[in-house]
């Protein structure tokens, strides 16, 4: 394409000077005229500097090359194309809907109007661009798809799925048709129908049981157990040894200790894979965090080091361990489950974020340091790596430090309000470790203003920083508040000697 323009180019460029030139046509000498040689090389010169990016000058030599040719459709399409790369929504429509009246024949300009027209929120009006495409070119399946997710994103799910069984009348049941309706399905809540199109999918491909296993992951997805459990029956008469499939047809009925006990030989086993152990294990975490009984959390924890040793180097083995420990209570053995993790895939932040709220919780701020340090050099935009750091930074008597970091971190805590309160407390008290007792209470009252009258720590915190200040009965009243959302022996001896 870019040696035809400048060919063209040249062509115009080296015209005789007389009235006319000569020119192949057809293979054929003929006489061009030199307006049409003029015209040509005006068009050409809007191209060239659309081309090189310099859209303004394009801007230009589009709309002089368009006073004397206003029928020319590819030169309104260009003129869009510029237009569109100037962010000028409003032209780029303008110019893109002349150059489909000038060409109504040519699907490249309908395409370029309806990718306009998305982007600018008008997916209803790309719609109707795009069924108008499937009428004019119904052997494209790729206009079908369109049509089906533009119907979609403006709130037509039923036109959406029509597109799709057209599209299903050219191509047959695929992937594409299949997974696109179920997705559709799956949001209007039919999910009998949800359920049906994955059917289809694995009827027509009956090898691929990854398929039959989301019909019966889609079914646990919504308490179907029975459901369920059938499916993963007909996928263990089709392979036998599916271990994901083994695992989920175990009898559940009885207690949890006897069903954990029932899992340790599959566990036990290297061979079974280990995402279908850990989809067995994933409903005692919530259970855990509620309280069970020792026998039931002493087989949890048999099943994590049968994983770890059936799975040494899958990072996902241990940090599955790491948090059945966590929620155990035994942090020092979730600790090194987590390094271990993290030596095999630092990647994974929800490990670190564990990681730092154990340090914290013991109170090892050098290592909480150290630890955050390095979260901060692997996750650059996770703001609890740096409110973590600005604990340490605190603790280990350096607040400068401290506020520096926790301000990055104010930036990146977005729209999560106790994570936001709980960096804004972390900074009250790193201006109290820098004794400055006027910028503290003043960060606090603001605080308090908004949003920390129901944060026990900013509480609590106002009433040090009052105390500090020598206004023991405000600071007490303070002190109070907190004792009330959150009592704890420090804050009552707060409270009972009127002072830190």
């Amino acid at each position: 394409m870019y040696r035809l323009y400048f060919l063209l180019l040249v062509i115009a460029l080296t015209a005789s000077a007389s009235l006319t030139a000569q020119n192949t046509l057809d293979g054929q000498a003929k006489i061009v005229p030199e307006d049409e040689v003029n015209r040509q090389s005006a068009f050409i010169e809007a191209e060239r500097e659309r081309l090189l990016g310099h859209f303004e000058k394009a801007e230009v030599q589009y709309k002089k090359f368009l006073y004397d040719n206003g029928d020319n459709a590819a030169a309104w399409y260009g003129l869009a194309r510029t237009y569109a790369e100037m962010k000028d929504n409003v032209n780029a429509l303008d110019a893109a809907a002349k150059a489909v009246s000038k060409d109504p024949g040519n699907q490249w300009y309908s395409i370029f109007q309806a990718d306009l027209l998305e982007s600018v929120g008008q997916a209803g009006d790309a719609a109707r661009i795009y069924a108008d495409l499937t009428k004019r070119f119904p052997e494209i399946p790729e206009f079908y798809e369109r049509l089906a997710y533009l119907e979609v994103l403006s709130g037509n799910p039923k036109e959406g799925l029509k597109a799709l069984d057209q599209l299903e009348k050219i191509t047959g049941v695929t992937e594409v048709t299949a997974d696109k309706k179920h997705v559709i399905y799956l949001g209007m809540g039919n999910i009998k129908k949800a359920a049906d199109e994955l059917e289809k999918l694995a009827d027509t491909y009956p090898n691929r049981l990854e398929y039959r296993h989301r019909i019966a992951e889609l079914y646990d997805s919504v308490g179907d157990k029975d459901a369920a459990r059938k499916v993963y029956q007909d996928i263990l008469r089709r392979d036998p040894y599916d271990s994901v499939a083994q695992i989920a047809v175990l009898e559940k009925s009885g207690s949890d200790l006897a069903y954990l006990n029932s899992l340790k030989p599959y566990f036990k086993d290297p061979n079974i894979a280990l995402d279908g152990k850990i989809k067995e294990l994933l409903p005692y975490f919530e259970k855990m965090s509620k309280g069970v009984d020792a026998s039931v959390t002493e087989v949890l924890l048999e099943l994590a080091i049968l994983i770890e040793t059936a799975h040494p180097d899958d990072p996902k083995a241990w940090s599955v361990s790491g948090d059945l420990f966590y929620y155990a209570d035994k942090q020092e053995e979730a600790l090194s489950r987590y390094r271990t993790c993290i030596r095999l895939n630092p990647g994974v932040f929800t490990v670190w974020e564990n990681m730092l709220a154990i340090l914290y919780d013991q109170k090892d701020y050098d290592a909480l340091l150290e630890t955050a340090e390095q979260a901060m050099d692997a996750f650059p935009n996770q703001a609890p790596a740096y409110y973590y750091y600005g604990i340490a930074a605190t603790e280990k008597g350096d607040p400068d430090d401290a506020l520096a970091q926790l301000q990055q971190a104010t930036l990146m805590a977005g729209s999560d309000k106790l994570l936001w309160l709980n960096i804004q407390d972390q900074i009250g008290l790193a201006l109290l470790r820098k004794n400055d007792l006027a910028g503290a209470v003043s960060h606090f009252e603001q605080l308090v203003k908004n949003g920390g009258e129901n944060h026990p720590g900013i509480l609590e915190h106002m009433g040090d920083a009052l105390s500090q200040q020598g206004e023991s009965a405000k600071a007490t009243d303070f002190w109070q508040k907190a004792n009330r959302l959150a009592p704890s022996p420090k804050l009552q001896q707060k409270i009972a000697t009127g002072k830190l």
